[in-house]
Protein backbone atom coordinates (compact mmCIF):
# COMPACT_ATOMS: atom_id res chain seq x y z
CA UNK A 1 0.00 0.00 0.00
CA UNK A 2 1.06 3.65 -0.72
CA UNK A 3 3.05 4.83 2.33
CA UNK A 4 2.22 8.15 2.11
CA UNK A 5 -1.10 10.45 0.61
CA UNK A 6 0.09 12.17 -2.88
CA UNK A 7 -0.87 15.48 -3.21
CA UNK A 8 1.28 16.48 -5.51
CA UNK A 9 0.70 19.01 -8.22
CA UNK A 10 2.23 20.09 -11.20
CA UNK A 11 1.04 23.45 -13.31
CA UNK A 12 2.11 24.05 -16.59
CA UNK A 13 1.38 27.26 -18.61
CA UNK A 14 3.40 30.06 -20.54
CA UNK A 15 2.11 32.64 -18.00
CA UNK A 16 3.10 33.25 -15.21
CA UNK A 17 0.05 35.25 -12.91
CA UNK A 18 -1.63 31.75 -13.91
CA UNK A 19 0.99 29.78 -12.53
CA UNK A 20 0.73 32.10 -9.58
CA UNK A 21 -3.26 32.28 -9.34
CA UNK A 22 -2.89 28.12 -8.60
CA UNK A 23 -0.31 28.64 -6.01
CA UNK A 24 -2.16 31.15 -3.98
CA UNK A 25 -5.55 28.89 -4.63
CA UNK A 26 -4.44 25.86 -3.62
CA UNK A 27 -0.90 26.56 -1.62
CA UNK A 28 -2.22 29.42 0.25
CA UNK A 29 0.31 31.29 2.91
CA UNK A 30 2.13 28.85 5.48
CA UNK A 31 1.01 30.73 8.07
CA UNK A 32 -2.49 30.89 7.29
CA UNK A 33 -2.72 27.12 7.12
CA UNK A 34 -0.71 26.92 10.30
CA UNK A 35 -2.81 28.56 12.76
CA UNK A 36 -5.75 27.00 10.86
CA UNK A 37 -4.17 23.34 11.57
CA UNK A 38 -2.91 24.27 14.97
CA UNK A 39 -6.44 25.39 15.91
CA UNK A 40 -8.34 22.34 14.15
CA UNK A 41 -5.62 20.24 16.47
CA UNK A 42 -6.08 22.06 19.97
CA UNK A 43 -9.80 20.92 19.43
CA UNK A 44 -9.07 17.66 18.85
CA UNK A 45 -6.97 17.26 21.88
CA UNK A 46 -9.47 18.81 23.57
CA UNK A 47 -12.38 16.32 22.47
CA UNK A 48 -10.01 13.28 22.35
CA UNK A 49 -10.62 12.82 18.51
CA UNK A 50 -8.36 10.02 17.11
CA UNK A 51 -5.80 11.17 14.35
CA UNK A 52 -8.13 9.15 11.73
CA UNK A 53 -11.38 10.86 12.61
CA UNK A 54 -9.03 14.40 12.62
CA UNK A 55 -7.85 14.30 9.22
CA UNK A 56 -11.16 13.29 7.80
CA UNK A 57 -12.45 16.35 9.32
CA UNK A 58 -10.30 18.72 8.37
CA UNK A 59 -11.70 18.45 5.04
CA UNK A 60 -10.44 18.69 1.43
CA UNK A 61 -9.50 22.57 1.82
CA UNK A 62 -6.57 21.42 4.50
CA UNK A 63 -4.73 19.24 2.24
CA UNK A 64 -1.40 20.12 1.98
CA UNK A 65 -0.70 20.12 -1.78
CA UNK A 66 2.70 20.16 -3.22
CA UNK A 67 3.07 22.06 -6.13
CA UNK A 68 5.67 22.65 -8.91
CA UNK A 69 5.84 24.69 -11.71
CA UNK A 70 6.64 24.56 -15.80
CA UNK A 71 6.42 27.61 -18.13
CA UNK A 72 6.38 24.88 -21.31
CA UNK A 73 5.57 21.63 -22.56
CA UNK A 74 9.70 20.66 -22.81
CA UNK A 75 10.21 21.67 -18.97
CA UNK A 76 7.24 20.23 -17.94
CA UNK A 77 8.19 16.95 -19.51
CA UNK A 78 11.73 16.67 -17.58
CA UNK A 79 10.05 17.38 -14.47
CA UNK A 80 7.39 14.39 -14.72
CA UNK A 81 10.87 12.42 -15.63
CA UNK A 82 12.45 13.14 -12.55
CA UNK A 83 9.06 12.96 -10.43
CA UNK A 84 8.94 8.93 -11.50
CA UNK A 85 12.52 8.37 -11.64
CA UNK A 86 12.65 9.37 -8.11
CA UNK A 87 9.30 7.33 -7.27
CA UNK A 88 7.57 10.96 -6.43
CA UNK A 89 4.92 10.97 -9.44
CA UNK A 90 2.26 13.84 -9.65
CA UNK A 91 -0.70 12.60 -8.74
CA UNK A 92 -2.66 15.77 -10.88
CA UNK A 93 -1.24 17.94 -14.06
CA UNK A 94 -2.95 21.24 -14.66
CA UNK A 95 -2.07 22.31 -17.94
CA UNK A 96 -2.96 25.41 -20.42
CA UNK A 97 -4.23 24.06 -24.04
CA UNK A 98 -2.20 27.38 -26.30
CA UNK A 99 1.48 27.79 -25.34
CA UNK A 100 3.94 28.21 -27.54
CA UNK A 101 6.30 25.61 -28.96
CA UNK A 102 4.11 22.07 -27.30
CA UNK A 103 0.80 22.78 -27.16
CA UNK A 104 -0.99 21.48 -24.30
CA UNK A 105 -2.47 18.53 -25.78
CA UNK A 106 1.64 17.58 -27.45
CA UNK A 107 3.00 18.35 -23.88
CA UNK A 108 0.38 15.59 -22.56
CA UNK A 109 1.18 12.98 -25.54
CA UNK A 110 4.63 13.29 -24.45
CA UNK A 111 3.81 12.71 -20.78
CA UNK A 112 1.96 10.14 -20.93
CA UNK A 113 4.94 7.99 -22.58
CA UNK A 114 6.67 8.44 -18.94
CA UNK A 115 3.79 8.96 -16.73
CA UNK A 116 0.19 6.92 -17.48
CA UNK A 117 -1.76 7.59 -14.27
CA UNK A 118 -1.23 11.40 -13.58
CA UNK A 119 -4.73 12.88 -13.78
CA UNK A 120 -4.85 15.86 -16.34
CA UNK A 121 -6.54 18.77 -16.29
CA UNK A 122 -6.67 21.10 -19.08
CA UNK A 123 -7.32 24.75 -18.23
CA UNK A 124 -7.66 26.87 -21.17
CA UNK A 125 -10.58 29.66 -22.73
CA UNK A 126 -10.60 27.88 -25.58
CA UNK A 127 -9.30 24.86 -27.98
CA UNK A 128 -8.61 24.13 -30.98
CA UNK A 129 -8.57 19.99 -30.70
CA UNK A 130 -12.20 18.25 -30.26
CA UNK A 131 -12.33 15.68 -27.32
CA UNK A 132 -12.45 12.94 -29.94
CA UNK A 133 -8.60 13.78 -30.26
CA UNK A 134 -8.00 14.73 -26.71
CA UNK A 135 -9.30 11.81 -25.75
CA UNK A 136 -7.26 9.65 -28.31
CA UNK A 137 -4.31 10.95 -27.74
CA UNK A 138 -4.33 12.04 -23.52
CA UNK A 139 -5.96 9.27 -22.48
CA UNK A 140 -9.92 9.57 -21.11
CA UNK A 141 -8.22 10.48 -17.34
CA UNK A 142 -8.61 13.80 -18.32
CA UNK A 143 -11.09 17.10 -17.18
CA UNK A 144 -11.37 19.58 -19.14
CA UNK A 145 -12.11 23.17 -17.67
CA UNK A 146 -12.72 26.85 -19.22
CA UNK A 147 -11.06 30.20 -17.97
CA UNK A 148 -12.11 32.15 -16.19
CA UNK A 149 -12.68 30.19 -12.72
CA UNK A 150 -13.20 30.48 -9.56
CA UNK A 151 -11.25 29.30 -6.59
CA UNK A 152 -13.56 26.80 -5.12
CA UNK A 153 -13.90 24.91 -8.80
CA UNK A 154 -9.94 24.76 -8.47
CA UNK A 155 -10.15 23.28 -5.27
CA UNK A 156 -13.10 21.18 -6.19
CA UNK A 157 -11.20 19.69 -9.41
CA UNK A 158 -7.78 19.46 -7.31
CA UNK A 159 -9.35 17.57 -4.28
CA UNK A 160 -11.26 15.17 -6.39
CA UNK A 161 -8.55 14.35 -8.75
CA UNK A 162 -6.25 13.92 -5.78
CA UNK A 163 -8.61 11.64 -4.09
CA UNK A 164 -9.20 9.86 -7.86
CA UNK A 165 -5.36 9.35 -7.90
CA UNK A 166 -5.01 8.07 -4.47
CA UNK A 167 -7.74 5.90 -4.84
CA UNK A 168 -6.44 4.24 -7.99
CA UNK A 169 -3.16 3.23 -6.70
CA UNK A 170 -4.52 2.31 -3.57
CA UNK A 171 -6.27 -0.76 -4.98
CA UNK A 172 -3.56 -1.09 -7.38
CA UNK A 173 -1.42 -1.68 -4.86
CA UNK A 174 -3.93 -3.78 -3.01
CA UNK A 175 -4.15 -6.31 -6.59
CA UNK A 176 -0.45 -6.55 -6.86
CA UNK A 177 -0.57 -8.52 -3.28
CA UNK A 178 -3.22 -11.19 -3.69
CA UNK A 179 -0.86 -12.88 -5.81
CA UNK A 180 2.03 -13.80 -3.20
CA UNK A 181 -0.58 -13.79 -0.68
CA UNK A 182 -0.69 -17.94 1.20
CA UNK A 183 -4.03 -18.53 2.20
CA UNK A 184 -7.29 -21.00 2.00
CA UNK A 185 -9.25 -20.95 -0.86
CA UNK A 186 -12.02 -19.19 1.64
CA UNK A 187 -9.75 -16.09 2.13
CA UNK A 188 -8.90 -15.77 -1.01
CA UNK A 189 -12.53 -15.43 -1.98
CA UNK A 190 -13.69 -12.99 -0.23
CA UNK A 191 -10.35 -10.76 -0.63
CA UNK A 192 -11.59 -11.72 -4.31
CA UNK A 193 -14.47 -10.46 -4.01
CA UNK A 194 -13.92 -6.79 -2.14
CA UNK A 195 -11.38 -5.87 -4.47
CA UNK A 196 -14.18 -7.29 -7.47
CA UNK A 197 -16.22 -4.51 -5.96
CA UNK A 198 -13.62 -1.93 -5.72
CA UNK A 199 -12.77 -2.42 -9.35
CA UNK A 200 -16.47 -2.26 -10.49
CA UNK A 201 -16.97 0.93 -7.95
CA UNK A 202 -14.11 2.81 -9.91
CA UNK A 203 -15.35 1.89 -13.31
CA UNK A 204 -19.23 2.54 -12.81
CA UNK A 205 -20.88 -0.88 -12.73
CA UNK A 206 -23.15 -2.13 -10.58
CA UNK A 207 -22.63 -5.97 -10.58
CA UNK A 208 -19.91 -8.07 -11.11
CA UNK A 209 -18.00 -11.47 -10.90
CA UNK A 210 -14.95 -13.07 -11.69
CA UNK A 211 -14.79 -16.96 -13.25
CA UNK A 212 -12.01 -19.53 -14.24
CA UNK A 213 -13.16 -22.38 -17.10
CA UNK A 214 -13.26 -25.66 -17.06
CA UNK A 215 -14.27 -28.05 -19.66
CA UNK A 216 -15.19 -25.39 -21.72
CA UNK A 217 -17.80 -24.36 -18.70
CA UNK A 218 -17.25 -21.51 -16.80
CA UNK A 219 -17.52 -21.51 -12.72
CA UNK A 220 -18.21 -18.72 -10.48
CA UNK A 221 -15.13 -17.25 -8.10
CA UNK A 222 -16.48 -14.63 -6.68
CA UNK A 223 -19.66 -12.29 -7.74
CA UNK A 224 -21.18 -9.08 -6.88
CA UNK A 225 -24.21 -7.73 -7.12
CA UNK A 226 -27.09 -9.27 -9.04
CA UNK A 227 -24.48 -11.39 -10.01
CA UNK A 228 -25.04 -13.55 -6.42
CA UNK A 229 -27.75 -14.64 -8.61
CA UNK A 230 -26.56 -17.69 -10.34
CA UNK A 231 -29.06 -17.93 -13.18
CA UNK A 232 -29.00 -14.12 -13.66
CA UNK A 233 -24.52 -14.77 -13.85
CA UNK A 234 -25.71 -17.43 -15.85
CA UNK A 235 -27.32 -15.74 -19.05
CA UNK A 236 -24.37 -13.76 -18.89
CA UNK A 237 -21.55 -16.28 -19.14
CA UNK A 238 -23.05 -17.84 -21.70
CA UNK A 239 -23.36 -14.77 -23.92
CA UNK A 240 -19.31 -14.88 -24.20
CA UNK A 241 -18.59 -14.99 -27.67
CA UNK A 242 -16.05 -18.21 -27.87
CA UNK A 243 -13.48 -16.22 -29.79
CA UNK A 244 -12.72 -12.49 -29.54
CA UNK A 245 -9.56 -10.54 -31.21
CA UNK A 246 -9.42 -8.28 -28.11
CA UNK A 247 -9.59 -9.35 -25.32
CA UNK A 248 -12.14 -7.10 -24.41
CA UNK A 249 -15.78 -7.21 -25.29
CA UNK A 250 -18.38 -4.63 -24.75
CA UNK A 251 -22.04 -4.76 -25.53
CA UNK A 252 -25.16 -2.38 -24.14
CA UNK A 253 -25.42 -4.69 -21.29
CA UNK A 254 -22.05 -6.17 -19.97
CA UNK A 255 -18.29 -5.57 -20.32
CA UNK A 256 -16.31 -8.82 -20.10
CA UNK A 257 -12.11 -8.95 -19.48
CA UNK A 258 -10.95 -12.23 -20.44
CA UNK A 259 -7.29 -13.61 -20.07
CA UNK A 260 -6.33 -16.21 -22.14
CA UNK A 261 -3.43 -17.94 -20.64
CA UNK A 262 -5.26 -18.49 -17.39
CA UNK A 263 -9.16 -18.94 -18.54
CA UNK A 264 -10.40 -16.53 -16.03
CA UNK A 265 -12.78 -13.59 -16.72
CA UNK A 266 -14.40 -10.91 -14.99
CA UNK A 267 -17.90 -9.86 -16.07
CA UNK A 268 -19.33 -6.36 -15.16
CA UNK A 269 -22.69 -5.17 -15.73
CA UNK A 270 -23.64 -1.65 -17.17
CA UNK A 271 -26.82 -0.48 -16.87
CA UNK A 272 -25.87 1.79 -19.54
CA UNK A 273 -23.27 3.35 -17.34
CA UNK A 274 -20.32 4.54 -19.33
CA UNK A 275 -17.17 2.96 -19.51
CA UNK A 276 -14.00 4.72 -17.89
CA UNK A 277 -11.53 3.29 -20.14
CA UNK A 278 -8.87 4.79 -18.18
CA UNK A 279 -9.23 1.98 -15.55
CA UNK A 280 -9.37 -0.83 -17.57
CA UNK A 281 -5.30 -1.40 -16.47
CA UNK A 282 -6.57 -2.14 -13.23
CA UNK A 283 -9.23 -4.58 -14.66
CA UNK A 284 -6.06 -6.44 -16.44
CA UNK A 285 -4.29 -6.13 -13.44
CA UNK A 286 -6.72 -7.90 -11.29
CA UNK A 287 -6.84 -10.37 -13.62
CA UNK A 288 -3.55 -11.17 -13.79
CA UNK A 289 -2.72 -11.45 -9.95
CA UNK A 290 -6.16 -12.68 -9.34
CA UNK A 291 -5.35 -15.68 -11.84
CA UNK A 292 -1.89 -15.89 -9.78
CA UNK A 293 -3.54 -16.56 -6.50
CA UNK A 294 -5.82 -18.68 -7.33
CA UNK A 295 -2.74 -20.95 -9.32
CA UNK A 296 -0.23 -20.27 -6.20
CA UNK A 297 -2.89 -21.10 -3.64
CA UNK A 298 -3.73 -24.60 -5.59
CA UNK A 299 0.11 -25.01 -6.04
CA UNK A 300 0.09 -24.77 -2.22
CA UNK A 301 -3.07 -27.30 -1.44
CA UNK A 302 -1.39 -29.38 -4.33
CA UNK A 303 2.14 -29.88 -2.46
CA UNK A 304 -0.08 -30.71 0.97
CA UNK A 305 -1.45 -33.22 -0.18
CA UNK A 306 1.33 -34.46 -1.95
CA UNK A 307 3.36 -34.12 1.41
CA UNK A 308 0.34 -36.09 3.10
CA UNK A 309 -0.02 -38.85 0.52
CA UNK A 310 3.75 -38.94 0.90
CA UNK A 311 3.73 -39.64 4.61
CA UNK A 312 1.14 -42.21 3.49
CA UNK A 313 3.43 -44.27 1.26
CA UNK A 314 6.25 -43.99 3.82
CA UNK A 315 3.51 -45.57 6.51
CA UNK A 316 2.13 -48.43 3.92
CA UNK A 317 5.58 -49.84 2.18
CA UNK A 318 7.14 -49.73 5.48
CA UNK A 319 3.76 -51.72 6.72
CA UNK A 320 3.10 -53.48 3.07
CA UNK A 321 6.33 -56.34 2.98
CA UNK A 322 5.13 -58.04 6.51
CA UNK A 323 1.27 -57.29 5.48
CA UNK A 324 1.86 -59.22 1.79
CA UNK A 325 3.69 -61.85 4.40
CA UNK A 326 1.08 -62.52 6.77
CA UNK A 327 -1.79 -62.07 4.52
CA UNK A 328 0.10 -64.34 1.55
CA UNK A 329 0.58 -66.74 4.28
CA UNK A 330 -3.31 -66.82 4.98
CA UNK A 331 -4.11 -67.36 1.22
CA UNK A 332 -1.31 -70.23 1.45
CA UNK A 333 -2.55 -71.96 4.09
CA UNK A 334 -6.44 -71.74 2.90
CA UNK A 335 -5.30 -73.01 -0.56
CA UNK A 336 -3.57 -76.40 1.22
CA UNK A 337 -6.34 -77.03 3.94
CA UNK A 338 -8.78 -76.76 0.70
CA UNK A 339 -6.74 -79.69 -1.08
CA UNK A 340 -6.75 -82.08 2.07
CA UNK A 341 -8.74 -85.02 1.12
CA UNK A 342 -9.29 -85.47 5.19
CA UNK A 343 -10.65 -82.19 5.49
CA UNK A 344 -14.70 -81.93 6.84
CA UNK A 345 -16.78 -80.63 3.93
CA UNK A 346 -18.71 -78.33 5.55
CA UNK A 347 -15.59 -76.47 6.00
CA UNK A 348 -14.52 -76.10 2.49
CA UNK A 349 -16.65 -72.99 2.47
CA UNK A 350 -15.46 -71.43 4.63
CA UNK A 351 -11.48 -71.83 3.75
CA UNK A 352 -12.98 -70.28 0.33
CA UNK A 353 -14.16 -67.38 2.22
CA UNK A 354 -10.88 -66.90 3.86
CA UNK A 355 -8.69 -67.43 0.81
CA UNK A 356 -10.74 -65.24 -1.02
CA UNK A 357 -10.75 -62.48 1.95
CA UNK A 358 -7.39 -62.98 1.65
CA UNK A 359 -6.99 -62.42 -1.88
CA UNK A 360 -9.01 -59.04 -1.22
CA UNK A 361 -6.79 -57.93 0.88
CA UNK A 362 -4.03 -58.31 -1.20
CA UNK A 363 -5.38 -56.41 -3.96
CA UNK A 364 -6.88 -53.78 -1.54
CA UNK A 365 -3.15 -53.52 -0.35
CA UNK A 366 -1.76 -52.91 -4.20
CA UNK A 367 -4.73 -50.53 -4.98
CA UNK A 368 -3.61 -48.19 -1.94
CA UNK A 369 0.26 -48.36 -3.39
CA UNK A 370 -0.99 -47.55 -6.68
CA UNK A 371 -3.00 -45.18 -5.47
CA UNK A 372 0.00 -43.27 -3.04
CA UNK A 373 2.44 -44.36 -6.32
CA UNK A 374 -0.21 -42.44 -8.66
CA UNK A 375 0.74 -45.32 -10.60
CA UNK A 376 -0.54 -45.65 -14.51
CA UNK A 377 -2.91 -47.96 -14.94
CA UNK A 378 -2.65 -50.86 -17.34
CA UNK A 379 -5.75 -51.45 -19.46
CA UNK A 380 -7.27 -54.52 -21.33
CA UNK A 381 -10.59 -55.41 -22.63
CA UNK A 382 -13.41 -55.85 -19.95
CA UNK A 383 -16.81 -57.79 -19.94
CA UNK A 384 -18.86 -55.38 -18.55
CA UNK A 385 -20.55 -58.20 -16.98
CA UNK A 386 -17.47 -59.70 -15.08
CA UNK A 387 -16.73 -56.18 -13.79
CA UNK A 388 -20.70 -56.40 -12.28
CA UNK A 389 -20.37 -59.41 -10.94
CA UNK A 390 -17.10 -58.58 -8.91
CA UNK A 391 -18.78 -55.59 -7.45
CA UNK A 392 -21.78 -57.43 -6.46
CA UNK A 393 -19.19 -59.71 -4.65
CA UNK A 394 -17.49 -57.22 -2.88
CA UNK A 395 -20.38 -54.90 -1.94
CA UNK A 396 -22.95 -58.20 -0.70
CA UNK A 397 -21.50 -57.79 2.70
CA UNK A 398 -22.13 -54.37 3.81
CA UNK A 399 -25.13 -54.27 1.53
CA UNK A 400 -26.63 -56.85 3.06
CA UNK A 401 -25.51 -55.67 6.58
CA UNK A 402 -27.14 -52.34 5.77
CA UNK A 403 -29.83 -54.36 4.52
CA UNK A 404 -30.27 -52.51 1.42
CA UNK A 405 -30.20 -53.56 -2.60
CA UNK A 406 -28.45 -52.58 -5.70
CA UNK A 407 -30.38 -51.72 -9.24
CA UNK A 408 -28.08 -52.32 -11.80
CA UNK A 409 -28.35 -51.27 -15.59
CA UNK A 410 -25.99 -52.26 -18.24
CA UNK A 411 -26.40 -53.48 -21.53
CA UNK A 412 -25.88 -57.27 -22.29
CA UNK A 413 -22.00 -58.62 -23.75
CA UNK A 414 -20.77 -55.53 -23.22
CA UNK A 415 -17.49 -54.43 -23.24
CA UNK A 416 -15.09 -51.60 -22.27
CA UNK A 417 -11.09 -50.83 -21.94
CA UNK A 418 -9.79 -50.35 -18.52
CA UNK A 419 -7.85 -52.09 -15.59
CA UNK A 420 -10.82 -54.07 -13.95
CA UNK A 421 -9.42 -53.87 -10.79
CA UNK A 422 -9.30 -50.06 -10.13
CA UNK A 423 -12.98 -49.66 -12.10
CA UNK A 424 -14.01 -52.07 -9.57
CA UNK A 425 -12.19 -50.34 -7.11
CA UNK A 426 -13.86 -46.53 -7.97
CA UNK A 427 -17.53 -48.74 -8.38
CA UNK A 428 -17.44 -50.18 -4.44
CA UNK A 429 -16.18 -46.97 -3.41
CA UNK A 430 -18.90 -44.81 -4.73
CA UNK A 431 -21.53 -47.72 -3.61
CA UNK A 432 -19.79 -47.83 -0.02
CA UNK A 433 -20.42 -43.83 0.54
CA UNK A 434 -24.12 -44.41 -1.05
CA UNK A 435 -24.96 -47.24 1.67
CA UNK A 436 -23.49 -44.89 4.45
CA UNK A 437 -25.31 -41.73 3.53
CA UNK A 438 -28.25 -43.72 3.29
CA UNK A 439 -28.01 -45.91 6.32
CA UNK A 440 -26.72 -42.86 8.85
CA UNK A 441 -29.90 -40.44 7.26
CA UNK A 442 -32.19 -43.69 7.94
CA UNK A 443 -33.82 -43.08 4.71
CA UNK A 444 -36.85 -46.09 5.08
CA UNK A 445 -37.00 -46.50 0.95
CA UNK A 446 -33.33 -46.45 0.30
CA UNK A 447 -32.38 -46.62 -3.47
CA UNK A 448 -28.64 -47.33 -5.04
CA UNK A 449 -28.44 -47.63 -8.81
CA UNK A 450 -25.79 -48.43 -10.98
CA UNK A 451 -25.42 -47.71 -14.56
CA UNK A 452 -22.99 -48.83 -17.10
CA UNK A 453 -23.28 -47.27 -20.56
CA UNK A 454 -20.49 -48.86 -23.51
CA UNK A 455 -22.41 -47.38 -26.27
CA UNK A 456 -20.97 -44.18 -26.63
CA UNK A 457 -17.78 -42.20 -26.35
CA UNK A 458 -16.65 -42.04 -23.28
CA UNK A 459 -18.11 -45.17 -21.81
CA UNK A 460 -20.01 -43.73 -18.73
CA UNK A 461 -20.84 -45.32 -15.44
CA UNK A 462 -23.14 -43.89 -13.06
CA UNK A 463 -23.83 -44.43 -9.24
CA UNK A 464 -26.72 -42.77 -8.11
CA UNK A 465 -28.56 -42.59 -4.70
CA UNK A 466 -31.53 -40.79 -3.15
CA UNK A 467 -30.11 -40.41 0.29
CA UNK A 468 -29.81 -36.35 1.82
CA UNK A 469 -27.11 -35.41 -0.62
CA UNK A 470 -23.72 -33.56 0.16
CA UNK A 471 -22.90 -31.30 3.21
CA UNK A 472 -22.59 -27.95 1.69
CA UNK A 473 -19.28 -27.99 3.70
CA UNK A 474 -18.06 -30.58 1.68
CA UNK A 475 -18.46 -29.92 -1.74
CA UNK A 476 -15.52 -27.80 -2.67
CA UNK A 477 -13.01 -30.49 -0.92
CA UNK A 478 -15.12 -33.65 -1.74
CA UNK A 479 -11.96 -35.02 -3.79
CA UNK A 480 -8.98 -34.17 -1.14
CA UNK A 481 -7.38 -37.02 0.29
CA UNK A 482 -8.26 -37.06 4.56
CA UNK A 483 -11.53 -34.90 3.84
CA UNK A 484 -14.02 -37.01 5.47
CA UNK A 485 -17.92 -35.91 6.30
CA UNK A 486 -17.16 -37.33 10.29
CA UNK A 487 -18.74 -40.85 9.44
CA UNK A 488 -17.54 -43.22 11.88
CA UNK A 489 -14.60 -45.30 10.43
CA UNK A 490 -14.20 -42.72 7.66
CA UNK A 491 -10.40 -42.17 6.37
CA UNK A 492 -11.36 -39.32 3.72
CA UNK A 493 -9.43 -41.63 0.87
CA UNK A 494 -12.46 -42.86 -0.71
CA UNK A 495 -13.42 -40.25 -3.12
CA UNK A 496 -9.57 -39.45 -3.20
CA UNK A 497 -8.78 -42.85 -4.27
CA UNK A 498 -11.58 -42.43 -6.95
CA UNK A 499 -10.72 -39.16 -8.65
CA UNK A 500 -6.85 -40.51 -9.13
CA UNK A 501 -7.85 -43.81 -10.81
CA UNK A 502 -10.29 -42.14 -12.81
CA UNK A 503 -8.14 -39.28 -13.67
CA UNK A 504 -5.42 -42.12 -14.75
CA UNK A 505 -7.87 -43.85 -17.09
CA UNK A 506 -7.77 -40.37 -18.77
CA UNK A 507 -11.49 -39.69 -17.55
CA UNK A 508 -13.14 -37.18 -15.22
CA UNK A 509 -15.39 -37.62 -12.45
CA UNK A 510 -18.57 -35.50 -12.18
CA UNK A 511 -20.94 -34.96 -9.45
CA UNK A 512 -24.27 -33.59 -8.52
CA UNK A 513 -25.89 -33.28 -5.29
CA UNK A 514 -29.37 -31.99 -3.91
CA UNK A 515 -31.70 -32.88 -1.17
CA UNK A 516 -32.79 -35.63 -3.05
CA UNK A 517 -29.75 -37.36 -3.58
CA UNK A 518 -26.55 -37.53 -5.48
CA UNK A 519 -25.27 -38.52 -8.52
CA UNK A 520 -21.63 -39.37 -9.38
CA UNK A 521 -20.84 -40.26 -13.26
CA UNK A 522 -17.40 -41.09 -14.48
CA UNK A 523 -16.71 -40.64 -18.16
CA UNK A 524 -13.85 -43.16 -19.35
CA UNK A 525 -12.87 -42.53 -22.94
CA UNK A 526 -14.21 -45.98 -24.91
CA UNK A 527 -10.89 -46.42 -27.57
Amino acid sequence: MLKEFNSRLLVIDDEESVRDSFREILCPAKENNLQLSELADAAADFFEISDATRQASRGPEMIHYSMDEAASGKEALELVKKACKEDRPYAVIFVDMRMPEWDGLETVSQIRKVDKRAEIVFVTAYSDHSIEEIVQRAGTNVTYHCKPFSVEEIQQIATKSVYEWNKSRNLEDLIAIISDIRACHCQLDSLLQNILGQVAEILGCNSALLAVKHDKQYEIVVAIGAFINSDSAAKYLKAIPEKMEDSLYESDDMLYFRLENYDIVTLFERRNITLHRERIYLVQLFLEQAAAAIRNINLQQELVRKEKLSALGMSISMLSHDLRNYIGNIVSLAELAIREETINPALTEYLALIKQSGQDGMEMMNDMLDFVRNKEVVKSEIKVEDLIAEVKRICKEFLDENKMKIKICATDGAIMMGDCSKLCRIICNLIKNAAEALEESKNPNPEITLNINTDGNPNLIQVRDNGPGIPEQFKDKLFEPFVSSGKVGGTGLGLAIVKQFVEAHKGKVEVESSDSGTCFTISIPAK
